[in-house]
């Protein structure tokens, strides 16, 4: 199996202390993918500013430890990545005008799903995921936002962006940390509930789009 992963995955493990489990996680499940906006996201960007420089140094290690294969920048990923940004950010209409639903480095990563055959895409960001999966579930979230039922999804549009990522998923950090305690890939302080339970809430703080329903639904199904 291949996995694209988006920048905040990266960086909620790294900043939860559990950068570690992406080893044996690779090891288990087959390719990590990331793009150099990614890897200039987590580790370039911010090297130098004290509070995210150890973040940095980790993902750094991750990468150069072949955890992590990074793509280089190519026109095809280019021209592919700005095709996905003008659908995307076109394709939900609030009071017939579009609004702007993803940035660049979503478009990136969402661009290489389907140069590289990916089967999943790895990304936190609840806007994201429902785009790939639930679209009309995340046009409602909008009518509420906009305070409006003037808001409507181009099929056209839609359809052509599903045709440029592939029929991928979507996998968030508390599913790969549940994978992880299923194939006893953490470590022995994650034995109890509570504690399986205390690592994903590290991982919601940090940006993971999970309700705490969904945790309390995840560690039942864990512990039957």
């Amino acid at each position: 199996m291949k996995i694209v992963f988006d920048s905040g995955i990266l960086i909620g493990f790294s900043e939860t202390c559990s950068l570690s489990l992406f080893k044996p996680l690779k090891d288990s499940i087959g390719e990590f993918i990331i793009t150099k906006n990614v890897e200039y996201e987590c580790v370039r960007k911010v090297e130098n500013i004290m509070r995210f420089k150890l973040s940095a140094i980790r993902i750094a290690r991750e990468i150069k430890d072949n955890v992590f294969t990074v793509t280089p920048s190519s026109k095809e990923l280019l021209d592919r990545t700005n095709k996905i940004m003008y659908l995307t950010n076109n394709m939900v209409l609030v009071r017939k005008q579009p609004i702007k639903i993803i940035q660049a480095g979503e478009a990136e990563s969402l661009a290489l799903l389907g140069l590289t055959d990916a089967d999943c895409l790895a990304v936190d960001e609840r806007t994201t995921r429902m785009l790939v999966e639930q679209p009309h579930a995340l046009i409602d979230i909008f009518k509420r936002k906009y305070d409006t039922s003037d808001v409507r999804l181009d099929e056209d549009k839609y359809f052509e962006f599903r045709k440029l990522i592939g029929p991928v998923s979507v996998l968030r950090s508390v599913d790969l940390f549940a994978y992880a305690h299923k194939h006893n890939l953490l470590s022995c302080d994650f034995k109890s509930p509570e504690n399986v339970k205390a690592g994903m809430y590290a991982l919601k703080i940090k940006g993971c789009s999970v309700s705490f329903q969904e945790i309390d639904e995840y560690i039942s199904s864990l512990y039957k």
